[in-house]
């Protein structure tokens, strides 16, 4: 998804390019066997994607790693079994709506200073790598964690608030709580917690 998206689109619109290209593509997401080789285990078995990442942000969305840490020397990794759209969206409100995601059976979260992963079939059906939403190239790969292997430095009063608190704050709670409502709508479930489902749309007839 991340290198499908247009740079430009990246740089205009952020995390709602990622909406827009995501809804896009899902009808595409395919599951592949894998094998993940982390610090507390190994998991062997179907997967649709995973993240391995440092901070608690990826493409504008804040809660995909919620406990993330810059300085503890670990990546927050995380493995989507399922390949099921609806699932999937499930999966995405749950991110949106504080981070719920990390405790859905669906879904394997959890710390690791160094990941491998490889296909059962990486020649017919390889992996496809991004690094920071570019292509990074194919499984096998090994990632490892250096922990506090570079320092750095900058003088925060020369640096725009926005640069560091960020500007889109309201635009994204928006945006968040309607993607959780129609999701509400698609399972007939209450997944933001407020004790009801989504109300049916106008153009909905009981």
């Amino acid at each position: 998804l991340t290198y499908e998206v247009p740079s430009e689109l990246k740089s205009i619109f952020g995390y709602l390019a990622y909406l827009a290209k995501g809804a896009e593509m899902l009808p595409r997401v395919k599951p592949i066997k894998m094998r993940l080789k982390y610090d507390e285990g190994e998991y062997i078995g179907n997967a649709s994607m995973f993240f391995l990442g440092l901070t608690n942000s990826v493409g504008g969305f804040e809660q995909i790693a919620p406990d993330a840490k810059l300085d503890d020397g670990k990546f927050s990794l995380i493995i989507v079994k399922t390949a099921n759209i609806f699932e999937i969206l499930h999966i995405a409100a749950l991110m949106l709506n504080g981070g719920r995601h990390v405790d859905d059976p669906r879904v394997i979260y959890t710390k690791t200073s160094s990941l491998f992963v490889e296909t059962e079939d990486d020649i017919n059906r390889p992996v496809m790598i991004n690094l920071d939403g570019e292509y990074g190239g194919e499984a096998p790969m090994h990632f490892q964690n250096l922990h506090q292997h570079i320092e750095f430095f900058a003088n925060t009063d020369q640096i725009p608030d926005e640069a560091i608190t960020g500007t889109d704050e309201e635009e994204l709670e928006v945006v968040s709580k309607e993607f959780v409502k129609e999701v509400e709508r698609l399972t007939d479930e209450d997944i933001d917690g407020d004790g009801k489902i989504a109300d049916e749309t106008p153009n909905q007839k009981n």
